[in-house]
């Protein structure tokens, strides 16, 4: 790797290397190497092969720098640099992104405080009421169809034991969990905003007590009230997986500075609230199986994401109701 890099950073007038690349962990489908050269620091993003094979991975990563760059105005984010008016380099097919690097860090629980949390508020209250339109992306359709989840027990058992245990003890709870979701994507559908729909701590460098918005490769059109639920998720629950109130407050006052919260349908945001880990259950549950991507490595990391998505429905379905009542309170 470090010959490619070291070649990267020539071609593109980043200076020669003064050290061996040092990859930095964080990232969960791609690889990141922090790069010392005479010229300066960059962090240096090598995209998973496998997911750039797939035909909206490419027009995916344009157009989440194309967001970026329209909000970098409005927060704090780090965006992709641009080389010869690209910010996804295309080298002996490889893919690149390079940042300057920041000398910063993620933090989780139980780092995080109210603080944190008023600043991730305003952060995404910002972003909602940005308005952003990109006439090359599109709106999330109203609907989509269920998740084939028992193909995926079949073939579970027809060669990976472990995958299948899980799947079969949570495979109800799992389907009726998607079908509610499905059921209400025609309601939240009707309004929708462009995000980063994926503000989870890992996703947020901290530094001198200024947090920078990382990772865009997700971003697109969702719901507003769907992606304040996910954020809510995401940064106020407690080591042992309580909600903080404390946390929660915080959090929601910042973002009603910038979004009106009344007049919601809270019950089909939080029925749909489920559809980002869905998603992700899904994905990995294929990477299990071998469907998706490619390696034992790869087949690995998959099954040890399944179980902790797992976990992670399982603890939401049962606190949905807290943060529902302490949405109605706020109201």
């Amino acid at each position: 790797m470090r010959e490619k890099l070291e070649q990267l950073c020539i071609k593109y007038d980043l200076g020669k290397l003064e050290k061996d690349p040092e990859q930095v962990s964080g990232g969960l489908l791609h690889h990141m190497f922090h790069v010392h050269t005479t010229r300066g620091e960059y962090a240096i993003k090598v995209l998973n092969p496998d997911i750039m094979k797939r035909p909206k991975a490419l027009s995916n990563m344009i157009h989440s720098e194309i967001v970026s760059n329209l909000l970098k105005d409005r927060v704090s984010l780090i965006a992709a640099k641009y080389f010869k008016g690209m910010h996804v380099i295309e080298e002996d097919v490889a893919f690149y992104m390079i940042y300057d690097w920041l000398e910063g860090r993620s933090i989780f629980a139980p780092e995080i405080t109210a603080y944190h949390c008023e600043q991730m508020g305003r952060i995404l209250g910002k972003i909602h009421s940005a308005g952003l339109s990109v006439d090359s992306m599109k709106k999330q359709e109203n609907s989509r169809d269920l998740y084939d989840w028992k193909l995926y027990l079949q073939k579970a058992e027809q060669g990976n034991a472990e995958c299948y245990e899980i799947l079969k003890e949570h495979l109800e709870s799992i389907v009726d969990l998607d079908k509610a979701v499905i059921a209400g994507f025609e309601e939240l559908s009707a309004m929708q905003v462009i995000s980063h729909r994926d503000l989870d701590p890992k996703n947020v460098m901290w530094k001198d007590k200024q947090p920078y918005i990382i990772d865009w490769e997700a971003a697109g059109y969702v719901n507003p009230y769907q992606e304040l639920i996910e954020v809510l998720n995401y940064w106020i629950t407690e080591e042992d997986g309580s909600y903080s109130k404390e946390k929660f407050d915080a959090l929601l006052g910042a973002y009603t500075e910038c979004m009106n919260i009344s007049n919601v349908n809270w019950d089909t945001v939080l029925q749909c609230s489920f559809d980002g880990m869905l998603g992700w259950l899904e994905y990995n549950v294929k990477r299990a199986l071998g469907l998706e991507g490619s390696g034992s490595d790869e087949q690995k990391e998959g099954l040890n994401q399944t179980k902790g998505t797992i976990c992670e429905l399982k603890k939401y379905d049962s606190q949905a109701a807290v943060l529902k009542d302490w949405i109605n309170e706020y109201v």
